[in-house]
């Protein structure tokens, strides 16, 4: 019984630190896979997805090992060492994964060799963290009075691990050390926790050779620790990573910041600076920001107030200031971008940032907007970012961005942003995609232009006398205003707007009919975008995406609908006992639910993103409240479960009481309607909290961690339901963790990546709803024979 007790709380504080280890581990990979795929949150579902596959595969095969092995606890212990092992080789895999794939340089990974990269880098870890969940609830059997409840403790402890783990990495361990030195703490902990519990053990279950594996597995660990080997090993990854994407540009530093992953590398005296591996810009390049400063300057009669929204450093702000600024709001989200990059900037650039005019904001620039309050008016506004190849990127460019905009600019005022183009020809992909961006900027301007050349850059206004490419009217504001440049005069406009370059790009923009207008809920731009991905990075993928591009939301309804019927059908064709649609409808509910859980998490995320801005900040506290959620939600199944078993209800163990199966199933129901219900109305709460700015953050964290307790309470009793029906713990615990995490990999591969760049947040819940009204119809007619038959 001592033995037994050791084992208990060996296994109990383990299956606590596996689910911190398991979140820190998810987000780190998240962060490697961003960088490496130049920040595209495609990654985010496509990782996601991989990562709960592998669960979803190693709990089932727990499932149906675990009542094969003799000793439980050295088999758990083994695949708790094995976890340690492998994390650390997979983040090197992910920084050469460019080598591996012999990916040409600053080219984007091929959308299909992502998903099967990151299926065979991510599924050996993720595997066995879903291998050793049965493998717990093996050992800890009779911890409690119920194996049900065994089963859902230690849900909730990896749970409560997951949610620590969240919290230590967001305040603590993201910004004081690399990723590497971070897999070894938590390695040392694990190892040196080993240690002391072999101590208690007899030698009979764990031998001295076990004892001294452990001993050295953490003094190795802490010896790269504290030797600093781990950060040189760490850094030698990172000029891995650099060199396989950027081999002409030597790396000066990367920066692990608070937002990205910044880095900055130099050519020939040309420095280049990148963003979660994006290119951002360079600098020096005067010639360059000279001709975008003094054609954006122009298209305003006058402009006082300035707001530029990025990229403002290299030359630009020096050359906007010469056009009699009185004031110029410069908002760069990361302060360590401007510090990083200040040792680096010429005299002169330094003196402009230093300019009195000058206002330096580090904020979010779509938060900024949203702040500033109509009161606030601006001649022009500039959005100098990238291109909105990321959902992060894309808020910038939605309808929702430009009426914000719009609120603010003066009656004359200008608004103006830029894309990547082609000069003399656009083909279906990039036509469709600059054609989008026109579209929805036109549905909030009646006037907007777009400029010829290699980025087009789109004027908008209220006043059709304001912005302009008549080649007069811009020679008379430029000269008039008295501009001194070294390498631009009123000489280069007619080769910056050649007039038949002019009407080619406006017709062929305006000609694009039919085009969905790009929106904060619908980011139809961010889904072309992956389009023209697929297409340079030779994916072949193209007819599929125009496909679903075209699609309606009831391609994915009706087959939902269809297996409805076919399941009905199948169990009275069949006469299916009630032990079997039991069973069935016990997987069903945790997968649909399963379901529900990581895609309204993924939407809340998206969300989050286009409200706050800051989401690589915040991804470890998003997934710590949501696990909060699950672990509040499975503690308080657990305690109900406990109550029906203390008030007698279970009955005898061999004989299944009716009466207990049908109140678990009325609360399954119960819980099916009121997640159907959550998911209809999400989007009219998202809606809402757009427009909230004062603690409208912790009213978001309350959503995330209420989507969490939805999804952990029907994991106990869903379990209860199969043990009553199976009575085989091992079995149980495999089935529903492996069911649970199936359908968390579904929704996190079809939400990221197709429902809510096509559908939008509202067609994504709709899908959300439908499949979980399923689960309840199952469980209406499984009730329904049950009170007919008893």
């Amino acid at each position: 019984m001592i033995r037994e007790n050791r084992t208990w709380l060996f296994v109990l504080s383990s299956m606590v630190f596996i689910g911190c280890y398991a979140t820190i581990a998810q987000v780190l990979i998240i962060r490697e896979f961003m960088v490496v795929f130049f920040g595209n949150e495609l990654c985010l579902g496509i990782i996601l997805g991989t990562w709960l596959s592998g669960v979803a595969f190693g709990a089932a095969t727990g499932g149906r090992i675990v009542d094969r092995l003799r000793e439980h606890a050295s088999a758990f212990t083994f695949v708790l060492v094995l976890m340690c092992v492998i994390l650390p080789l997979e983040l090197i895999l992910i920084r050469v994964l460019r080598y591996i794939l012999n990916v040409p340089a600053g080219q984007y990974i091929p959308i299909l060799s992502l998903l099967f990269s990151s299926i065979l880098i991510i599924t050996p870890f993720s595997f066995t963290i879903g291998l050793i969940f049965p493998l717990a609830c093996k050992v800890v059997r009779g911890f409690t009075r119920d194996s049900a409840v065994d089963i859902g403790f230690m849900y909730v402890l990896e749970s409560i691990g997951s949610l620590t783990g969240g919290l230590l990495f967001t305040f603590v361990l993201v910004s004081r050390f690399q990723p590497f030195a971070i897999t070894l703490i938590l390695d040392c902990f694990l190892f040196l926790n080993l240690f002391l519990m072999l101590l208690f053990f007899e030698k009979s279950f764990f031998s001295k050779r076990k004892l001294f594996a452990c001993l050295l597995l953490f003094s190795v660990a802490f010896v790269l620790l504290v030797s600093g080997v781990v950060n040189r090993i760490d850094n030698y990854f990172i000029n891995a990573r650099w060199k396989s994407s950027n081999p002409d540009i030597r790396l000066l530093e990367s920066i692990d910041s608070r937002y990205e992953n910044i880095v900055i590398g130099v050519r020939d005296d040309q420095y280049s600076v990148f963003g979660n591996g994006q290119y951002n810009f360079a600098f020096p390049d005067d010639y360059e920001n000279s001709q975008i400063a003094h054609l954006v300057m122009t298209q305003h009669p006058a402009p006082k107030r300035v707001l530029l929204i990025g990229g403002g450093m290299g030359g630009l702000i020096r050359e906007m200031l010469k056009h009699q600024v009185d004031e110029l709001d410069y908002i760069e989200l990361d302060h360590v971008l401007i510090e990083s990059m200040r040792k680096y900037l010429p005299p002169d650039e330094i003196e402009a940032l230093s300019d009195k005019r000058v206002k330096i904001f580090n904020v979010d620039g779509r938060y900024f907007v949203k702040r500033a309050g109509k009161a606030a008016k601006y001649d022009l506004i500039f959005v100098n970012i990238p291109d909105p190849s990321t959902a992060f990127l894309n808020r910038f460019y939605t309808l929702e961005f430009f009426q914000e905009a719009n609120d603010i600019l003066d009656k004359e005022g200008v608004f103006a942003t830029g894309v990547s183009s082609a000069v003399n020809y656009l083909g279906e992909e990039v036509g469709n995609y600059v054609g989008s961006i026109y579209q929805t900027m036109h549905s909030v301007f009646p006037h907007v232009i777009v400029s010829p050349g290699q980025t087009n850059y789109f004027f908008a206004s209220n006043s059709f006398d304001t912005a302009t490419f008549d080649i007069q009217a811009l020679t008379k504001r430029y000269v008039e205003r008295g501009v001194q440049s070294e390498y631009f005069s009123e000489h280069v406009f007619p080769t910056l707007l050649p007039q038949g370059r002019v009407k080619f790009i406006g017709d062929e923009v305006r000609g694009r009919k039919g085009l969905r207008v790009n929106t904060d809920t619908r980011p139809v731009t961010y889904f072309f975008n992956l389009m023209l991905w697929d297409k340079l990075s030779g994916s072949q993928l193209g007819s599929v995406l125009k496909w679903l591009e075209r699609s309606h939301l009831k391609i994915f309804l009706i087959p939902v609908f269809v297996f409805l019927v076919c399941r009905i059908v199948y169990v009275i064709v069949f006469r299916r006992s009630l032990d079997a649609q039991q069973r069935f409808n016990s997987i069903a509910v945790v997968a649909t639910t399963g379901f529900a859980g990581m895609a309204l998490e993924i939407i809340l995320i998206y969300t989050f993103q286009n409200i706050y801005g800051y989401v690589y900040e915040k991804i470890g506290l998003i997934i710590a409240v949501f696990m909060f959620g699950l672990a509040l939600g499975g503690g308080l199944s657990n305690r109900l479960i406990l109550q029906r078993t203390t008030a007698g209800e279970e009955g005898l163990p061999e004989k299944v009481s009716e009466r207990n199966e049908k109140y678990w199933i009325k609360i399954l129901m119960v819980l099916e309607a009121f997640i159907v219900v959550y998911a209809l109305i999400i989007p009219l709460v998202l809606n809402h909290l757009s427009f909230l700015f004062f603690d409208s953050e912790y009213m978001f964290m309350v959503l995330v961690a209420t989507t969490g307790v939805l999804t952990g309470i029907e994991f106990p009793i869903s379990s209860k339901l199969y043990f009553l029906r199976k009575k085989e713990m091992g079995v149980t615990a495999g089935t529903i963790d492996s069911a649970d995490h199936a359908g968390a990999f579904i929704g996190a591969i079809l939400t990221g990546v197709l429902f809510v760049p096509i559908f939008g947040i509202t067609g994504s819940c709709v899908i959300i709803a439908w499949l979980n009204f399923m689960s309840l119809l199952f469980l209406i007619y499984h009730f329904s024979q049950k009170r007919r038959v008893g």
